[in-house]
């Protein structure tokens, strides 16, 4: 116990460390205080002390902050909004319903500390040589402690307005809480026996995602009858009593019985590729296969045209010697959104005599969640930065020119993503017209607004 409290100490000094560093990085790049901020900043440690007490107020209310922003924008908004003429009773169950399917499904699948990559993991185990057992102990029982609280605390401040008591809500995230610890067990013990990382298979969790989302939110259109299973399977106290039974017993395991070492040394291997920058140029080397094939594909045109100048010429050269990686996050995209073309085409043809624009525009929040999964940076930029930002970087003038690059990069980026909202809007608007006969509807304006921005 006391080498697990030192852990978890280490943890939480860790954190504030990292978070102050961060707020004196970027408070020397602000206009009119900055340059009162020197490099000394980073090594005054006294000073840097009385700031991490207020770095741990600020990583508590984050925490409660975030458990808010689930609870009210996930779960509490689209009942306020769209749940006007239901009772209370059902708005209660709708709400219970809800953060079944989101927190116990989907989280069950997506959500593993275990087997999650951080930074946090990769600088404590590979850099500061914590035993990785003791320190996934530490962290599941912070992890759980904090989320247990934030989500009780969220809980009755977001659905207290719905009815539910401080008794029940605690009921609610207990069970929840170890739900997710005994999904922690079961993904490690799929891991030892099949190597498999769950969290990591981004299309079985997109499924998952899409799935469990829609027996979430369906029972707001009225156009499917799907049941509330989720307020029913919560609101059953032999489940609710097997639910804490079952997690007590897998924290045990996890806690006393379970050995963490393969499990954190396979999800820490190059988290950060500027921390294991061997690693990372082994993994270029063994790919240099497919880019080179992409360049004999892809290269053999004309290059991009002479009109533009330094950096900007580099980074036409370079979209055109990589287009096949460059262009397969794009065309996966323009695939989603032919499909969902077609699902909604076949919809507003089938239930043409249930539809109505006006019932529509009540919705149109749930583009910004749309675009927000469909629009591309992440992938983007790995590429960028592995195969042409990692070689160049050893060059001065190449590092001193950062903000040009962010410049370029972001434009391009921008051009790429506009392209997805106006494909997206396209569709929506073939939807819109089929559904109000082909007139012209003003509910058209928010969905390119919404789609383009």
């Amino acid at each position: 116990m006391p080498e697990m409290l030192n852990t978890m100490v280490t943890m939480w000094q860790l954190q504030m460390a990292t978070l102050v560093n961060k707020l004196i990085f970027y408070s020397r790049r602000l206009p009119l205080i900055g340059r009162f901020i020197t490099e000394r900043a980073y090594g005054a440690v006294h000073a840097k002390r009385r700031v991490g007490r207020i770095a741990v107020v600020l990583i508590l209310l984050g925490g409660i902050a975030e458990s808010l922003l689930y609870f009210g924008v996930l779960l509490a908004l689209p009942i306020a909004l769209w749940t006007d003429d239901w009772a209370a009773d059902e708005r209660l169950a709708l709400f219970v319903h809800m953060y079944f399917c989101i927190s116990v499904l989907l989280a069950g699948v997506s959500s593993a500390r275990v087997l999650e990559a951080s930074k946090m993991k990769y600088t404590a185990v590979r850099l500061m040589r914590i035993a990785p057992t003791r320190y996934m102990r530490a962290v599941l029982i912070n992890r759980y402690a904090t989320f247990m609280v934030y989500q009780w605390i969220a809980m009755m401040i977001t659905a207290g307005s719905l009815g539910i008591s401080a008794i029940q809500a605690l009921l609610l995230v207990g069970a929840v809480t170890m739900w997710r610890i005994g999904c922690e067990l079961l993904h490690l013990r799929l891991f030892r026996k099949s190597q498999i990382i769950m969290v990591k298979k981004t299309g079985i969790v997109s499924v998952v995602m899409l799935i469990t989302l829609a027996a979430a939110y369906l029972p707001f259109t009225g156009l499917m009858d799907v049941p509330l299973f989720g307020a029913a399977v919560l609101d059953q106290p032999l489940l609710l009593a097997v639910l804490l039974l079952s997690g007590m017993t897998a924290g045990y395991v996890l806690l006393q019985r379970t050995n963490y070492t393969d499990a954190v040394r396979a999800v820490t291997s190059f988290d950060d590729p500027l921390l294991n920058m061997e690693r990372m140029l082994m993994d270029i080397q063994q790919k240099s296969l497919q880019v080179q094939a992409d360049y004999t594909s892809d290269s053999s045109g004309p290059l991009p045209v002479a009109d533009k100048r330094g950096y900007a010429y580099l980074h036409s050269v370079f979209v055109k010697r990589h287009s096949k990686l460059v262009n397969a996050p794009f065309q996966k995209r323009l695939v989603i959104i032919s499909v969902i073309g077609v699902l909604l085409t076949v919809s507003a043809l089938i239930f043409a005599d249930h539809l109505n624009v006006t019932q529509l525009e009540r919705y149109v929040s749930f583009i910004i969640l749309a675009k927000f999964q469909l629009t591309m940076g992440n992938q983007l930029c790995r590429v960028l930065f592995r195969h042409c930002d990692l070689p160049l970087l050893r060059y001065s003038f190449y590092r001193r020119d950062a903000a040009q690059h962010f410049r370029l990069r972001l434009r391009w980026l921008l051009g790429r993503n506009m392209l997805i909202g106006a494909n997206l809007a396209a569709v929506l608007t073939v939807f819109v017209l089929i559904t109000a006969d082909g007139r012209f509807h003003p509910f058209l304006l928010p969905v390119w607004l919404l789609t383009l921005a």
